[in-house]
């Protein structure tokens, strides 16, 4: 949505500009190809940024480089493809960051290098220090649940716990059974599942809540050693908007002192759990939504209706054809959530429910749809004069059919949806739910929610999937291509354009993040946040992979934080740490 007001003032600003008066131009880039994401002046070649980094002015080269004066930074763009900075809609930061110096179990294709990754791992540590890891998914070995066997031999002094890609999921160790206290006449905990072999025995496999049982004996993280995690995951993921459902602690001791002393080079939305909604709502009164530094924004609260469709977890109409005797699991009682959804509305905090199987859709948008109607006290902060509600749901992966579409579109929410899933979960789609529920129009329906009319914005929920918005976006475009195990194509009708792609990795993420007013779009009034490309993104979407252009530079409210060496005019983001400073002159061969 646009602020026609605040748009005009922009453009007199403008004006102004052009005459010598108004506020002084810091910088200008000129002589690229710019993909602004705003229809009303969707290309330009360049524009001026103020000293606090907010556009001033979009335009030609020739307009814009008459503009400022001997003290402005003239920045040649050297005809790159310019776009919005990209937004991740969806990611777990400080997990995310812990990962990075975990055990990496991605792409791990059979058993034995399944062991060989965890001995080494195991060789390293003292006895007693926890083995965490992440990333396995069994279909990349064929199929077969990893288990206790596969690495008792070899952590026998070690607790151990591997989440399964999707994190839904985790085989845990003999050891790490023992610490928590778990022994073969274990239950299943409501929202979980504790696996058993044909004996009654343990096999190591938790699901969801199950996870808990164990993962509460895991040493806590120290404020350090969260700081160190956010500031690894911030470098890795550099000039991206995101989201992460984090523990308070995680918000007050890590994220606010961050934002004080400077050293958060993203922008970050947090989110915080559902059931703490009284304290955010108590929080936002006395804060308001976003940090002084314009880096760290909140008001959003996150639970979980189902689990994944991997883990047999996520919450199905029918039955799953490879396991009838199951349907799901509904990880938050469907009374609680109505309870606390509705409560948490009334005060006009955003809130993101996740729900990835066909029932967990339909329930999450009828109670989205179930809620009173929308006043100026229970709106949310946006740029719209008119009362908005804007409800979440997090992956909107499988639907029940053209009626669920309709239901989101009515209750008005953002789905954020996740078109690199389906590179996860192909070999095992069709398994799990037949061919005649895997299918565009029902899964990974990205297409099918934009031409219904519902807000889309992409996410790659990193750790869960790497953090690759350029894959994102060419999986989604190509999603058709995709071949099944059954040798049939996934299409036809479930890719994007590479112009819809583009914009649910900006103005779209900008909208699920209710900061639509700041990023998402290079317009006058919004922060100069902006990618750089090597050549036009638009026209190697539809193409190889391999044809993407690299990203040559990402630039935060008009300063370079990444690959700052292919423009050493541009200002660069200013260093208050060796790490920050690194970042701000080192180029690397990861984008934004």
């Amino acid at each position: 949505m646009q602020d026609s007001g605040r748009v005009t003032a922009a453009w007199q600003q403008v004006l102004q500009l052009a005459s010598g008066a108004g506020p002084s131009i810091a910088s200008v880039y000129f002589n690229a190809t710019i993909w602004t994401g705003n229809a009303e002046a969707p290309t330009a070649e360049a524009f001026a940024c103020s000293p606090d980094g907010l556009i001033l002015a979009v335009s030609s080269s020739a307009g814009i480089l008459a503009m400022g004066n001997h003290l402005t930074k003239r920045v040649d763009l050297q005809g790159s493809f310019v776009t919005p900075g990209l937004i991740d809609a969806h990611v777990h930061m400080l997990i995310g960051g812990s990962s990075l110096q975990q055990i990496n179990l991605r792409g791990i294709a059979s058993k034995a290098d399944f062991v060989a990754a965890v001995q080494d791992a195991a060789v390293l540590a003292s006895p007693g220090d926890w083995l965490l890891g992440h990333g396995w998914a069994e279909a990349n070995w064929g199929g077969g649940l990893p288990s206790v066997t596969w690495i008792d031999h070899v952590t026998p002094k070690n607790p151990v716990m591997l989440s399964r890609m999707d994190m839904h999921m985790a085989v845990v160790n003999s050891e790490a059974l023992r610490v928590a206290g778990l022994s073969d006449s274990a239950e299943s905990p409501p929202g979980g599942r504790v696996d058993k072999d044909s004996q009654g025995k343990l096999t190591g496999i938790l699901a969801d809540h199950a996870m808990t049982l164990v993962s509460q004996h895991v040493p806590k993280q120290t404020h350090s050693d969260k700081h160190r995690a956010l500031q690894t995951a911030a470098r890795h993921l550099m000039s991206k908007v995101q989201d992460s459902a984090d523990a308070w602690d995680t918000l007050e001791n890590v994220y606010v002192p961050a934002a004080d002393d400077g050293t958060l080079p993203v922008r970050l939305m947090a989110m915080v759990p559902l059931p703490t909604w009284r304290k955010l709502h108590d929080w936002v009164l006395s804060r308001g939504t976003s940090h002084p530094g314009g880096r760290l924004h909140w008001g959003g609260l996150k639970d979980f209706a189902d689990g994944s469709l991997g883990s047999r977890t996520a919450l199905m109409h029918q039955s799953y054809t490879d396991d009838p005797s199951s349907r799901g699991v509904r990880l938050t009682p469907k009374g609680t959530l109505q309870e606390m959804v509705t409560a948490a509305d009334m005060t006009g905090l955003q809130i993101a429910l996740h729900a990835i199987g066909d029932r967990a859709n339909d329930e999450v948008a009828a109670l989205y749809r179930s809620l009173p109607p929308v006043t100026q006290g229970n709106a949310m902060n946006s740029t719209s004069s008119e009362a908005v509600r804007r409800h979440r749901v997090e992956h909107a992966q499988h639907l029940s059919g053209p009626q669920a579409l309709e239901a989101l579109r009515e209750a008005g929410v953002v789905a954020v949806t996740n078109p690199l899933h389906l590179m996860s979960d192909v070999d095992i789609i069709e398994a799990r739910l037949g061919r005649g529920r895997a299918k565009p129009s029902l899964a990974f329906p990205s297409r099918a929610l934009l031409q219904a009319g519902v807000a889309v914005a992409f996410g790659s929920d990193w750790p869960v999937m790497p953090a690759e918005p350029l894959a994102t976006m060419h999986t989604a475009v190509n999603i058709d291509n995709l071949t099944l195990p059954s040798g049939a194509l996934w299409g036809p009708g479930g890719s994007v354009s590479p112009e819809e792609a583009l914009r649910a990795h900006t103005v779209g993420g900008a909208v699920a993040c209710n900061l639509e007013s700041e990023v998402g779009m290079l317009r006058p009034g919004m922060r100069a946040d902006f990618s750089v490309f090597q050549h036009n993104l638009l026209d190697t979407l539809t193409g190889d992979v391999s044809a993407i252009p690299e990203v040559m530079a990402t630039f935060v409210d008009g300063q370079c934080s990444f690959g700052c060496s292919a423009f050493p005019l541009a200002p660069c983001v200013a260093p208050s740490t060796a790490a920050s400073a690194q970042s701000c002159i080192k180029d690397s061969q990861k984008g934004p």
